[in-house]
């Protein structure tokens, strides 16, 4: 399933870290023994010859390329002269999937996050990281937030590559242009939209015509900001349902706006993820519900377009809310000639500082969910990627923690959901039916102790 988020976060961003290198091996795997002792290409490498070491990336252009050469591969390159890096890109998840199965594929695969990571783990396609995790204490280095989601079935199967939430985009000249108040209250913003709407102006822009799942930023936003984070959390862990009030009545607020016109004025399912932006851009609507990675769209392809952005404007029972997630996910294939210099690989990655803040400030990289993180070193870069990076770090100090459907939903349920909610909004599912069935994939998860760890 093409993930469109992880194109625009990754390649007009200058992508999440694409490649890395390292050297030297550490203690070997049982597993990577076992391949070894099979007689098969073990990868060891000749005399004279360098290790060699394949990771994916999703496809780019050339200045993407050129971006991500600037910031990762001439830097681990100089770092790493002994290892032969071969970076291979990937059109779509599938396809990488499809290699991985037929017992190929990259040593370190990308993934769009733990829920996609989950599908890999099941079909044990790659490795349990724990014996590395204790080797180079990476469960001290990360938010737990973050660490804990990258669990399945009680092993830790992927490190988590980005620190990102959904958010409310506004449009401040149209705003300043229609002397209309940015709402801070979910109250406020239904009187707004109806005046909105009939300036002519589309009060949300919202489209995925042709990435039918950008669906799951909306309804983890609903859910969490006007569901509660609290009965989404009941609802994974079993002392409540999917199918309860608080959830319910969030999702029919998210399918009244779009009958509305509010959102996505009655044609989301014609319109591009780049229609999306574009409409938000060039004022043609007024705010946008999207991820903290579009920032990075808006000030390299609409640099003259003014906008800020904000948690949702808040339901007073649950105050405000910011829908966390990991923007995605490294895994170790379980088909892997060389776990161990993977393993190297993946740490120094999240250990070489210098060369991520750098990535931060001067390319707009999300950053990596560390404790360590100092927002201070980001001074001197966008004020509004600054300001966004604040949000999100003052919503984590203050457990204003939302959950993303990519980090925190069982698999096959944000299958079904990205699968569906389209027809919510036609009117061709009804809502009842729509929550029952996500419930049924929970129960399924639990009784498979597949469930998501939720902070």
């Amino acid at each position: 399933m093409k993930n469109m988020k992880k194109i625009m976060a990754l390649c007009l961003a200058g992508a999440m870290v694409c490649t890395t290198a390292a050297c030297g091996a550490g203690e070997p795997k049982e597993s990577s023994k076992e391949q070894k002792e099979g007689g098969k290409d073990s990868g060891e490498k000749k005399d004279g010859e360098k290790e060699k070491l394949v990771i994916s990336c999703y496809l780019a252009d050339d200045s993407q390329v050129a971006v991500r050469e600037k910031y990762i591969d001439q830097p681990l390159k100089e770092a790493f002269p002994d290892v032969d890096i071969e970076i291979k890109m990937y059109n779509d998840r599938q396809s990488l999937q499809v290699e991985v199965a037929g017992g190929g594929g990259p040593d370190i695969l990308d993934l769009d996050g733990p829920t996609d990571v989950a599908e890999f783990a099941k079909a044990e396609r790659v490795l349990d990281l724990g014996p590395y995790a204790e080797k180079y204490g990476w469960q001290d280095m990360f938010y737990d937030w973050a660490y804990n989601s990258c669990f399945y079935n009680e092993k830790l199967y992927s490190l988590p590559t980005a620190f990102e939430g959904m958010v409310m985009y506004y449009n401040t000249d149209v705003f300043e242009e229609n002397n209309w108040e940015i709402p801070t209250t979910k109250e406020e913003l239904e009187v707004l939209m109806p005046k909105i709407k009939e300036a002519g102006i589309i009060p949300i822009s919202f489209g995925n015509s042709n990435y039918q799942g950008a669906v799951d930023w909306l309804y983890s936003t609903f859910t969490s900001c006007y569901g509660g984070p609290e009965a989404v959390k009941a609802a994974m862990e079993g002392t409540g349902k999917f199918t309860d009030s608080a959830i319910k009545d969030s999702l029919q607020v998210m399918v009244d706006w779009w009958k509305e016109g509010w959102l996505g004025d009655n044609a989301s399912q014609s319109i591009t993820n780049e229609d999306m932006m574009a409409f938000f851009a060039e004022g043609r609507a007024a705010m946008m519900i999207n991820g903290t990675w579009a920032s990075n769209q808006l000030l390299a392809t609409y640099p003259d377009c003014n906008w800020d952005s904000e948690m949702l404007p808040e339901d007073k029972e649950h105050g405000p809310i910011l829908p966390f997630a990991t923007g995605g996910g490294y895994a170790i294939n379980a088909n892997s000639k060389n776990p161990d210099l993977a393993a190297e690989v993946l740490n120094y990655l999240f250990t070489s500082l210098d060369r991520h803040y750098q990535s931060i400030n001067e390319a707009g990289y999300q950053p990596y969910p560390l404790k360590e993180f100092d927002l201070g070193r980001l001074e001197g870069m966008d004020e509004k990627l600054l300001d966004q990076y604040t949000l999100l770090m003052d919503a984590q100090t203050n457990n204003q923690i939302g959950y993303c459907s990519w980090t925190f939903y069982p698999s096959e349920m944000r299958v079904y959901m990205n699968e569906n909610t389209d027809a919510l909004f036609l009117g061709q599912l009804s809502l009842d039916d729509y929550l029952k069935e996500s419930q049924s994939y929970i129960d399924a998860a639990r009784e498979e102790g597949a469930i998501p760890v939720l902070p």
